[in-house]
């Protein structure tokens, strides 16, 4: 009994002593990637190249660390060093984490904030638009607590060329888009529609320089609305954010206040993609 009771608090021990060594292997590990983060964070905009004594000063890491820790980051891209000063800047590894993290991000998931922000802003209903096949669908809604207002639902389907996110899409998507729309014709779906192919062409060609598209009760009666796309970093249009108010306050100026707005939350938006788009209002 002695032996065995002896050997069981020996392999105590060592379950003891290997244990806090993996322990401790674990937090000097995580004490290297967060001295690694500090030092990826001294980079910006106003310093896109640093040294290794600013690095030192900047993180209170010692500078022989800090070498080693630049070494092991340029080994996966994420720093590179210029040939000639032998000073740092972030890698390409950087850009293509950044594009993977972003390829996970709907399009709707970086929007919402900006359209909570919008709706609160302008105290009108809110839309953030997609394009399904040869019509455009709502997928989020703030709704207007105003009276009277514009009242619309989820899952809400228009057209491309009575709409005023539609037309964004015909506007600034595939050429293909807009050919294979066209040949369908155009629907009166109310009385100021526009049913004439050359007159929407000219309409889209208006829509291309200023930013953003306008539908004046050309959807349905007592619907109004403005419109501006949405640009990935591919160019791509994954969306469109609209502003929609009923005809009463669908005045001139009102227009012009709403399209600076519109196009500044756009903007935001595609600042978070990386989008180098630049859409303004030329109210």
């Amino acid at each position: 009994m002695p032996a065995s009771g002896s050997r069981q608090t020996i392999s105590s021990i060592e379950d003891f002593i290997w244990s806090n060594a993996v322990t401790g292997q674990r937090i000097q590990g995580l004490k290297t990637v967060k001295k690694a983060l500090d030092i990826l964070d001294q980079f910006s905009e106003t310093r896109p190249v640093l040294g290794i004594t600013e690095l030192s000063k900047a993180t209170g890491i010692n500078k022989s660390i800090v070498y080693k820790i630049l070494q092991t980051l340029m080994e996966g891209e994420l720093i590179a060093q210029d040939s000639e000063t032998r000073r740092y800047r972030l890698g390409s590894g950087i850009v293509n984490l950044a594009g993977r993290h972003l390829a996970n991000l709907r399009p709707l998931d970086i929007a919402r904030p900006h359209l909570l922000r919008l709706w609160e802003e302008t105290a009108e209903t809110i839309h953030f638009v997609v394009q399904e096949n040869h019509s455009i669908m709502i997928t989020q809604v703030y709704e207007s607590s105003q009276s009277p207002r514009v009242s619309s639902h989820l899952g809400e389907i228009g057209s491309l060329h009575g709409s005023a996110a539609g037309k964004v899409f015909l506007a600034f998507g595939n050429q293909t888009l807009l050919e294979t729309y066209l040949e369908n014709g155009l629907e009166a779906l109310t009385l100021k529609t526009i049913t004439d192919t050359e007159n929407l062409r000219t309409e889209l060609q208006k829509i291309r320089r200023r930013g953003y598209s306008a539908s004046n009760e050309e959807q349905e009666i007592d619907f109004c609305a403005i419109a501006a796309p949405i640009f990935d970093t591919a160019g791509n249009l994954p969306g469109a954010l609209a502003i929609a108010v009923p005809p009463s306050r669908f005045k001139s100026k009102r227009v012009g206040e709403l399209s600076k707005i519109l196009l500044r939350s756009t903007n935001a938006i595609m600042d978070e993609f990386g989008t180098s788009v630049s859409l303004r209002s030329k109210f």
